[in-house]
């Protein structure tokens, strides 16, 4: 996968992952969500997932940061998906948009709601960060870093 270039619209990935998730099927949500997009997306910044999945096997071969939010940081992100299921689990409807929301930073924008796999093994969503264009990419990637450290976010 491709990292994006000077310039991007600074997008982030969130991904939720189950035990049999693979790359193929990554990289098959990643092409859905390219053609979703409002405007053309050649890459993204990061792809941020839940902490405990950053060594997935789906994971390998992307060559952004993959960064590793703790739960507590995804509770509280305003998702558009409101899966039951996951409430109950991780107190939020869908770890992939509050994946993708907590790693874009504060004001981000959810562009693209969750895509699930035909298989169900994993979960796309798209946010993009409302930042100067210039820490656009490191600030994403210390965000997370701090989040991961126990930090809260701000």
């Amino acid at each position: 996968m491709t990292a994006s270039t000077p310039g991007h619209a600074c997008l982030v990935l969130g991904v939720g992952l189950r035990a049999h998730a693979t790359a193929a099927t990554l990289r098959g949500l990643w092409q859905q969500a390219k053609a979703l997009l409002p405007a053309p997306a050649d890459g993204f910044c990061s792809l941020a997932v839940l902490e405990g999945k950053e060594q997935h096997p789906a994971l390998a071969g992307w060559r952004v940061p993959v960064l590793a939010l703790p739960l507590e940081s995804l509770r509280h992100q305003p998702v558009a998906t409101q899966s039951a299921r996951l409430i109950a689990r991780y107190g939020t409807g869908s770890v992939a948009e509050a994946a993708a929301l907590a790693a874009a930073g504060p004001q981000a924008q959810l562009l693209l709601p969750r895509r699930v796999a035909q298989d169900g093994s994993a979960t796309l969503a798209v946010a993009r960060r409302r930042v100067a264009p210039l820490d656009c990419c490191i600030a994403a990637a210390c965000r997370a870093a701090a989040l991961s450290q126990g930090a809260t976010a701000p």
